[in-house]
């Protein structure tokens, strides 16, 4: 397209698009009553190819620039997935985020009314339009203007959902956590840790059902991730060990001689949230200073963070996603725990093959161990997630993205830093990640019984702890696990003694030890 033509003044004739000239006072040869609503909409989908249809190319052409500029640095993100990860673990980088989506939107917006009011200048020496053409035209601009208008009050509603879990779950760290850590090191991409090179996290999760006094942490994991390697060691802590030792302090000297928790590991928290929490003075949270001191004595790992995942919160998370997909290797009666919400708890055999499971069915299948080991049921935990992480397609959490924010912020609690999470992403990288686990599970790592309750070996199982953490170069044969069920496919893999099996080609559950 060209600009209109530039007429002798006084010549009477006006100009037209298509080169000609008309006589004044007679409409042109073509119904031009469509134009402003063809020119807004060519700029809600292009800002700039409005302006260019009516033949403003000066105009068009420098708001097509701006466009192609926007355009190329999403593209320039998009291609550096790990940069807009980091970016969207960033409460700074929501808001300005936000601030983008707000400018582009009013650009958005400014195109489309520029060629809408563009084209009823040029042609307001047409025929009066009738009334009712003026409400369809206002109506149809009113609906331009809706159209440009949705995916940005989309991102900004998904943006601010995301700012509100970053500064509610991940609020900041205990100040009192790491007060008997003297010595902290610092890495280069920002991370604190108690060993330079080794981020420890400990895994809670528990329920606090009818007739239960607190919270049961049943499952309690340490894991242990090695930023050189990619290599996570997973250590799992059997709820019922009894006499785990506890670390120099007040709760070590309430209990005598045997410095020890004489009760089921997972009655610690309860006991020191709710019966005393004066006996564990270093954290805001008595309960996880509690069960992270005695993981520590009994691993002989320091630990840098924590997180404490509400069981309920874990079935809401499936069912957000539609259920979760598994494929089972042998039989498995399982019972489901409603945990203190309405309906029945019916007993049901999980069948080999491929299961779909529910939320409910989901959390009993993770936690069953009435004919199986503590070790299986670990398995099967590991099995569960990666399964569900491995399912899950981005426009299914986009969709119920909301309501995960919802579960999240009522059912998980952590001291990890939001300002901590680029630098985690960071270190993590692209670096295969390697699954190597243990269960310290009864004979192997008991050294003897009370009240039918294994005690824990607790040099058997920190020599354990050693080998596997033990730093391992990386190498060319390094892979991922393509099914997150904990196969070190490594030839570095460091020696255990109930490491998982070989990854298999599906979400394979059950699998003895």
């Amino acid at each position: 397209m060209r600009e209109p033509d530039v007429l002798p003044p006084g010549s009477g004739a006006r100009p037209v698009w298509w080169g000609s000239q008309e006589p004044p006072g007679r409409p042109t040869s073509r119904d031009r009553r469509g134009r402003p609503l063809v020119a807004a909409l060519l700029s809600c989908l292009l800002p700039g190819a409005g302006q260019l249809y009516l033949g403003y190319r000066r105009r068009g052409t420098v708001m097509l620039v701006i466009t192609v500029l926007c355009l190329a640095v999403a593209v320039g993100l998009w291609s550096e997935p790990t940069a807009v990860s980091r970016m969207l673990v960033q409460p700074r980088s929501l808001l300005a985020l936000l601030v983008a989506d707000a400018g582009l939107l009013v650009f958005r917006i400014v195109a489309v009314l520029d060629a809408y009011l563009l084209a009823k200048r040029d042609d307001d020496r047409t025929p009066a339009a009738t009334s009712g053409w003026r409400k369809g035209a206002a109506a149809g601009l009113v609906a331009l203007l809706t159209l440009t208008a949705a995916p940005h009050a989309a991102a900004a509603y998904y943006d601010l959902q995301a700012y509100d879990l970053l500064t509610s779950v991940f609020a900041g760290e205990d100040p009192q956590w790491h007060a008997r850590d003297r010595d902290r090191h610092q890495t280069g991409n920002g991370l604190v840790t108690a060993i330079p090179g080794r981020v420890t996290v400990l895994l809670l999760g528990g329920d606090a059902g009818p007739g239960r006094r607190g919270r049961r942490t049943d499952t309690m994991m340490v894991a242990s991730f090695e930023l050189a390697s990619g290599k996570v060691s997973l250590f799992g802590l059997p709820r019922n060990l009894v006499q785990v030792p506890l670390p120099d302090g007040p709760a070590a000297d309430f209990f005598g001689e045997c410095r020890c928790f004489p009760r089921l590991l997972n009655e610690l928290y309860a006991f020191a949230e709710d019966e005393r929490p004066d006996l564990f003075p270093n954290s805001r949270r008595p309960g996880i200073a509690a069960v992270a001191g005695a993981a520590e004595e009994l691993l002989g790992l320091p630990i840098d963070h924590y997180a404490l995942v509400d069981l309920l919160g874990f079935v809401d998370v499936v069912d957000a996603l539609g259920g979760v997909t598994v494929n089972n290797l042998k039989p498995l009666r399982i019972e489901i725990d409603r945990l203190g919400r309405e309906g029945g708890q019916p007993a049901f055999e999980v069948q080999p093959g491929l299961k779909k499971l529910n939320g409910f069915s989901a959390l009993a299948y993770s936690r069953s161990r009435e004919t199986t080991s503590d070790y299986d049921r670990m398995q099967r935990q590991r099995c569960v997630i990666g399964s569900l992480a491995r399912q899950t397609e981005p426009a299914e959490v986009l969709a119920a993205f909301p309501k995960l924010v919802r579960v999240l912020k009522r059912s998980v609690a952590t001291d990890i830093p939001a300002n901590r999470l680029p630098a985690l992403i960071e270190a993590a990288g692209d670096t295969p990640v390697k699954v190597a686990t243990v269960g310290f599970t009864p004979p192997t790592y008991n050294s003897g019984w009370s009240g039918g309750y294994p005690i824990p070996d607790v040099d058997k199982i920190q020599s354990a702890v050693r080998r596997m953490t033990r730093p391992a170069a990386v190498t060319a044969t390094t892979r991922a696990d393509p099914d997150g069920l904990g196969g070190a496919t490594s030839s570095t893999r460091a020696p255990a003694s109930r490491s998982s099996g070989s990854a298999q080609r599906k979400p394979a559950c059950g699998t003895a030890a």
